[in-house]
């Protein structure tokens, strides 16, 4: 992915815009936003999301598809890479603009798809399959009966602020980004405020840490600022590593600007002079994305010696670490920047005091300091119009699991759970009843049905006891298995435990393997794993407890959460896992045992010569017998069977 350079004529063009507080009011600079906005175009244009979702689909396909369309019918035609408009369950996205009317996306989109979609378009006719909607902008012909993209029953009830440029813009120009306003809060704040001034807007906003704490931005910005040093830092958290979670590797990817610019305003209102982007090396298209927006914005001055003339100096780095789920703690991710293992430290002292080498260190993740340009910008008053009173703004959430609509959503904070789930994300994916939600990752809480109501807010989440965390929501319907969900969690703790405390190091291991005693069967059971089933479970929660009151970090003390809130919820399925032996949802396949319909089995021996246990006997063209004792539960047979004859019990 190249760094695409700018012209001297264009860069003074950007600079204009950036600098000029009302650019409207110049004809040229008005005109010049127009066309970088693609309000206007010459040319057929098309848009396609290029973002980690689309990486499994033929993407590069579909461009050629495009290209090859241009040539077979000599129109000339131009492909912008895109970001993610949020709905994943679609992919590939595909938007198309003629010019004079408005873009319009669609998806998911094949390869196939393309000559024809062009053909109809580019003759004014609007094909309705797989049609997301049209996005109008001024001056443009708006196509008849064809509804906004915003009315999609996915994006209707959103609120659109730090993803309002999701899908729109190229991320890899900044071009685009100035073009819709970017980094025009910053020139303006660095040339007519001072840091003392701006700190009051954070504290005006109530703006809150997206991480799952909900600690007062404002607090910890003022320690950062007034505790006496020679250097400070600020550290954006773009590690996202929680399982199920993927909302800031969206935003980051499809709007990097939008990032460096809430740091760039977070380093001057505290006094820093130096910032650092971490996230792990396996996230490439990030990385990617990162470097050139870093690229782009050092060739315009925005990062260097004496910014645009103002006397703010600014340098920020990328630093790639291994990807450990720990280092999403500060003291830990901290560790990891010193080049030491990265593991928890006892606090205080807080990192807003000493931080990175001992120095005063701002630290907060992608989405936090995504806030900050429209605080900024729009003033605090017009944030707090959007979420509750004790928590402002607006929130981002992943959707997965058993729902229908797969993707990221932007809703104000007081948006209630059900109808992110039902509402946008359409509910159970095959209209089956839905059980429960695990909210906020593998250190989340089960949220039952009856719960759904409940609204999505910092406080309300503290009052019941539940864990909103950095918003990842997996859906589970009747066909899940819960008992399964929290091995699995436990698992992921179990690896990613940094080994430096006892009471998650060992704690997540004993609870991993209880679990997996609870979900699975040897064949034959010995006398002693009934025995050790029954203690272990009568004994976990004691363990998970020990766990919550004495591990070192947020980690370990919340590793639990899922155990604890999941044997209270589903203790009927939990009672059948350890005494019936059973699943009910079929999902531990440990679990399952076979049995053979004597009327439908024709003895083809087919199972029994797939069985790798030996655990079935019979002759060719006789009826054939599990034995319950040497069966697995693999289902190999179930697998083969051509005539249905293999029952699961």
């Amino acid at each position: 992915m190249e760094t695409p350079r700018m012209s001297e004529e264009l860069r003074d063009g950007l600079l204009g815009l950036v600098t000029h507080q009302q650019p409207e009011s110049d004809q040229a600079l008005r005109f010049l936003g127009r066309t970088l906005r693609r309000e206007r175009i010459e040319t057929l244009t098309v848009f396609i999301d290029r973002t980690t979702p689309t990486t499994i689909y033929s993407i590069n396909l579909i461009e050629e598809a495009v290209k090859q369309w241009s040539v077979e019918n000599q129109h000339p035609s131009e492909i912008v890479e895109t970001g993610c408009l949020g709905l994943i369950s679609v992919e590939p996205v595909v938007g198309i603009q003629v010019p004079g009317r408005a873009r319009l996306y669609y998806g998911p989109v094949e390869p196939t798809d393309i000559a024809g979609m062009l053909n109809a378009i580019t003759k004014q006719v609007v094909p309705e399959e797989n049609l997301i909607g049209q996005m109008v902008m001024a001056g443009q012909q708006p196509w008849e009966d064809i509804p906004d993209w915003k009315k999609h029953p996915f994006f209707i009830n959103q609120e659109r602020s730090v993803t309002s440029l999701n899908g729109v813009i190229n991320p890899c120009h900044i071009s685009d980004y100035i073009a819709w306003g970017g980094y025009r809060t910053f020139y303006n704040s660095i040339r007519n405020y001072s840091g003392q001034e701006l700190m009051k807007l954070i504290e005006q906003s109530g703006l809150r840490g997206r991480s799952g704490s909900g600690f007062l931005a404002s607090v910890k910005w003022a320690k950062a600022a007034e505790t006496t040093s020679d250097k400070r830092y600020v550290l954006c958290n773009a590690d996202e590593s929680d399982p199920g979670g993927y909302m800031h590797r969206i935003l980051v990817e499809s709007n990097p600007h939008l990032i460096l610019e809430g740091i760039m305003l977070a380093a001057y209102i505290i006094g820093a002079n130096h910032a650092i982007i971490y996230t792990r090396s396996r996230y490439r298209m990030a990385v990617k994305r990162i470097q050139c927006a870093l690229s782009q914005a050092r060739e315009f001055g925005l990062i260097g010696q004496d910014i645009l003339h103002s006397g703010f100096t600014l340098d920020i780095q990328l630093k790639r670490g291994p990807g450990a789920f720990v280092c999403g703690e500060e003291t830990a991710l901290i560790s990891s920047l010193e080049g030491k293992r990265g593991s928890p430290r006892t606090r205080p002292p807080y990192p807003a005091t000493s931080g990175l080498f001992g120095k005063p260190t701002l630290i907060h993740n992608i989405e936090t300091l995504a806030q900050v340009p429209m605080i900024i910008g729009k003033g605090p008053d017009n944030y707090r119009q959007l979420g509750t009173p004790g928590s402002s703004g607006t929130k981002l959430f992943s959707l997965s699991g058993k729902i229908k609509r797969l993707g990221v959503v932007e809703v104000p904070f007081g948006t209630s759970l059900g109808e992110v789930i039902n509402s946008m994300g359409g509910g159970t994916r095959n209209g089956r009843p839905a059980k429960a939600v695990l909210l906020g990752g593998p250190s989340g809480k089960f949220i039952p049905v009856s719960k759904f109501d409940i609204q999505l807010d910092l406080d309300k989440f503290n009052e019941e006891n539940l864990v909103l965390g950095s918003g990842s929501i997996v859906l589970l319907d009747d066909e899940s298995c819960p008992i399964n969900l929290t091995k699995n969690m436990m698992d992921f703790i179990r690896q990613e435990s940094c080994g430096k405390c006892i009471p998650c190091r060992d704690g997540s291991k004993r609870i991993m393997e209880v679990l997996s005693l609870i979900s699975s069967r040897s064949t034959p059971e010995n006398k002693y794993e009934a025995l050790d089933r029954f203690k272990g479970v009568t004994g976990v929660l004691e363990l998970a407890e020990v766990m919550q009151s004495t591990s070192l970090c947020g980690l370990g003390k919340c590793a639990p959460n899922p155990l604890i809130s999941g044997m209270e919820l589903f203790r009927e399925e939990l009672e059948e896992h350890v005494f019936d032996r059973t699943c009910r949802a079929g999902v531990c396949l440990n679990m399952r045992s076979f049995l053979v319909d004597p009327v439908a089995c024709n003895g083809c021996n087919l199972c029994f010569v797939k069985c790798p246990e030996k655990a079935i006997i019979g002759s060719p063209r006789q009826v054939h017998y599990i034995v319950d004792d040497l069966c697995t539960g693999c289902g190999k047979c179930f697998d083969v069977c051509k005539f249905n004859a293999i029952l699961v019990n």
